[in-house]
């Protein structure tokens, strides 16, 4: 039996908790249909919690098959509609050579296509124009540690408080990647947040963070403002004690699969098709 046989029956069994560890793969192309899969079933998490805006939104996956190859979402697909079979492979050049082939965001590939050339560690990229993110970026400034759940990401955000218009070409992609260096998360000013990860499943539990994140600190600092109650935000020693202990790209994978089994129930599987 193959790991990606494995990791399949452990999640069509009859178990409770399941699949909350990374699985490895000898075989490059079990593990690419495992990541479009997940990649797929992030999109529709997306979708449920109304990140889709009009044909904004992009996010794309390293290919485990060929490397210099990258897999992007199609445009004119709602989030919540998405399958695997909708996905696109796309080569360095930006064509279309794989998958559906259909249409999808060329400006938005070449920004990300730049940040994986600046960043080999990371194997995911998410951008969406979910409401909250895009509401706190106006401000171009880094989110405060209100909560536990915001250490996750402690001193692994950035804000980028420069707004240029709309990024059409790599020199917006090399400017996202220089800000954030290593880090995982940037607030873009005027735009919303990107957020990246070792795998699909990472990026996109810390794109769903960021984004409640941004929603309670609107919240606290109106409550605060008009109330004059001071908001008592968790020291940076405190923080990264906590960031320690409850975030790793381990923790934050299987901190999403609640919402991908979640996503399975709901669609009866129709994504992983």
């Amino acid at each position: 039996m193959t790991e990606f046989q494995k990791y399949t029956k452990k999640r069509e069994s009859s178990a409770r908790i399941k699949g909350l560890d990374i699985p490895t793969f000898t075989n490059p192309q079990e593990k690419r249909t495992w990541m479009l899969q997940h990649m797929a079933g992030m999109l529709r998490i997306f979708g449920r919690k109304g990140y889709s805006e009009g044909v904004a939104g992009h996010v794309t996956i390293v290919d485990p098959v060929d490397p210099t190859c990258y897999w992007i979402n199609p445009l004119g697909v709602h989030f919540s509609m998405m399958k695997a079979s909708d996905l696109v492979l796309v080569n360095g050049e930006g064509k279309a050579i794989g998958g559906s082939r259909a249409l999808f965001n060329e400006s938005g590939f070449k920004i990300h296509s730049e940040m994986h050339k600046a960043r080999p560690d990371i194997k995911a990229i998410c951008h969406t124009h979910s409401f909250y993110a895009r509401t706190y970026s106006i401000f171009g400034k880094e989110l405060e540690m209100l909560s536990q759940d915001s250490c996750l990401i402690f001193d692994k955000q950035v804000a980028l408080a420069q707004y240029d218009g709309v990024g059409l070409d790599e020199f917006e992609g090399r400017k996202i990647a220089s800000a954030l260096g290593e880090r995982m998360g940037i607030i873009l000013q005027n735009h919303g947040v990107m957020t990246v990860g070792k795998t699909v499943d990472e990026a996109a539990y810390l794109h769903v963070l960021l984004e409640n994140m941004c929603k309670a600190q609107l919240l606290a600092d109106a409550v605060s403002g008009s109330t004059r109650m001071a908001k008592q935000v968790i020291s940076n020693k405190i923080a990264k004690s906590a960031y320690d202990t409850i975030s790793s790209p381990e923790q934050l994978y299987s901190s999403m699969q609640p919402e991908f089994e979640l996503e399975i129930y709901l669609s009866n599987g129709e994504f992983l098709d």
